[in-house]
């Protein structure tokens, strides 16, 4: 297992309370008592015209309510049944990071109860995940603003907000980090039978304060797990576990919290897509595209019935990414093409120094389905993009394209402007996500010249070791298959070079990352014919051919030739 981190007792504090007062039943009450004063005018739109790069116009429109999205029973202060709904619904929105969607339910909880402080909570929290700090603080500002209508925990949630979003002003401050998690910790000491504190006391040990349940720790992992054991059915805390276990490689076991998540709120894109993550991992590749298949559809269903375009949910573009993915592990080029292109076409609002996350896998695919003239101009293009992740990912693509034509001398130039951009693109990032994003790309061109070049072969296989055990520990979705598809490639390209002994090692780190994929028992098979082991050579073709049986009829004549 890897990633295993404690922070602090303050988990297992949490723990130990957490078994002696959390009460054993889901059921919570919706209401409680609170001071009772005059109702307040219908509460403003934020007062941006824009959130996050999403207009304030969309996430105040107005919503009906919904069915199995993953709401559960979460105490307020209303006497308002729907403004209690609308409330758990925008939770379950929040924690199934439908954030849109989220912010609609919070404010139409307003128009029933205007004096909802939970609800400016609520809003806080969205804006904080579309990264418009000064939205998010002026909605906590609002809650606090309404502390007479509120009750104790709920100040207490408020408090929370201020906290956090002090913490999140200034990411490397750990002590402003640890005051957060203290912070949440009393809360939780006060008020131990509220599931919203622990799932947040969860989020908190995680590396940064803008935790909201992918980066778990031990501590965190222990708390959701809890958490279950309590209150079964939680959707939320199922969800950051599936996260929580995903980073720490244990697929079969987030496969089962991604399960439940599914069950528990059907009509939530992310659970289905959360369940299609591990599906993959462990060697169900048909039933993750069926997932991210229904994904798909309650996303597009969503904008048309909703009338927005689908560029303010981050979500879309990350789930027709993983489901082309899915379908170029299957060999089913033409389909994974369809979505690749729409990805590249779709603008991004939000987070606009990730925009190669959008731009990167068209020119990809194309140049990993050897059309290197069709990805060439694109490449080009994007060495001129508007922001340094652009032009890193084109650069890196000029070189890939450089190194297939065997020139080395411009495939070092463009890894070397691939590099310069890199070091530009981290200045202006607010997390270290690009590390993770961006960094596997210059590392892959780099190991694969080192390979390629004989003048300092050894330093070039100590380099692709290295980069191989890199991508070894890519755990997120889109990484983990990125990397296979890169692992795969070394193991070709030592093939093709004919470093017979590096190829047979590559090929074992390729079937240690997924031995279910059709590339890997294809490339077993090339080594088991490099050895003269005709049996085991044939029977590895055979599970490639039967993994590739959805195939296009061009791929696999590519890879299986009728004289061969």
């Amino acid at each position: 297992m890897k990633r295993l981190h404690v922070h602090s007792l303050l988990p297992a504090l949490l723990i130990a309370l957490l078994v002696g007062e959390y009460s054993s039943s889901d059921k919570q009450p919706a209401t409680e008592a609170v001071l009772v004063g005059p109702e307040l005018p219908a509460a403003p739109i934020c007062g941006f015209t824009h959130v996050g790069g999403v207009p304030s116009q969309l996430l105040a429109q107005p919503v009906a309510l919904r069915a199995n999205v993953g709401q559960f029973p979460t105490p307020t202060s209303t006497k308002n049944p729907k403004a209690q709904a609308y409330f758990e619904q925008g939770m379950a929105y929040l924690h199934g990071y439908s954030l849109v969607e989220a912010a609609r339910s919070f404010h139409e909880a307003l128009k029933h109860d205007s004096t909802l402080v939970m609800a400016h909570v609520g809003l806080s929290r969205v804006y904080l995940q579309l990264e418009d700090h000064p939205a998010a603080l002026k909605a906590a500002e609002k809650a606090k603003a309404l502390s007479d209508y509120a009750s104790e925990r709920e100040k207490a949630h408020v408090e929370l907000r201020f906290a956090q979003l002090k913490a999140v002003d200034s990411l490397s401050n750990q002590k402003l980090l640890n005051d957060y998690r203290n912070k949440v910790y009393t809360a939780v000491r006060k008020f131990p039978t509220d599931p919203e504190l622990w799932l947040l006391s969860g989020n908190s040990y995680e590396k940064f304060a803008t935790g909201r349940g992918q980066g778990s720790t031990t501590g965190s992992i222990a708390i959701y797990e809890k958490i279950l054991q309590f209150a079964p059915n939680h959707p939320a805390a199922h969800h950051y576990l599936i996260h929580a276990y995903e980073g720490m490689t244990d697929y079969v076991k987030a496969l089962e919290h991604g399960k439940a998540y599914a069950r528990l709120a059907p009509n939530l894109a992310h659970a289905l897509h959360m369940y299609a993550h591990d599906l993959m991992k462990t060697g169900n590749v048909d039933q993750a595209i069926a997932e991210m298949k229904r994904t798909d559809a309650i996303e597009r269903n969503l904008y048309a019935s909703e009338n927005y375009d689908a560029m303010y949910d981050w979500h879309h573009i990350h789930n027709i990414s993983l489901l082309a993915l899915s379908y170029q592990y299957q060999g089913r080029i033409q389909e994974a093409e369809q979505l690749v292109k729409e990805r590249f076409a779709i603008q991004r609002p939000i987070n606009l120094e990730r925009t190669f996350y959008n731009k990167m896998g068209y020119p990809t695919l194309l140049i990993q389905q050897n059309r290197d003239a069709e990805a060439l101009p694109i490449a080009d293009e994007m060495t001129r993009g508007k922001t340094p992740g652009e032009r890193v990912i084109g650069h890196y693509l000029l070189g890939m394209i450089a190194l297939k034509k065997n020139q080395l001398e411009s495939a070092k130039a463009s890894l070397k402007a691939a590099q310069t951009e890199l070091v530009e693109a981290k200045k202006i990032a607010q997390t270290d996500w690009l590390n993770a994003w961006l960094d596997p790309h210059p590392k892959f061109l780099a190991a694969l010249i080192g390979l390629h070049d004989p003048a300092s072969r050894e330093k070039g296989l100590a380099d692709i070791r290295k980069f191989q055990a890199s991508a070894r520990d890519q755990t997120g979705p889109d990484p983990w298959i990125e990397a296979l598809f890169q692992l795969e490639m070394i193991a070709q390209v030592a093939y093709q070079l004919k470093l017979n002994d590096f190829a047979e090692e590559a090929t074992k780190v390729l079937a240690a990352h997924d031995p279910y994929y059709p590339g890997t028992h294809f490339a077993l098979a090339r080594i088991a014919e490099l050895k003269g082991d005709k049996p085991t050579a044939e029977r590895e073709r055979q599970l490639a051919r039967q993994g590739w049986s959805k195939a296009d009829a061009v791929f696999l004549a590519q890879n299986f030739p009728k004289n061969k």
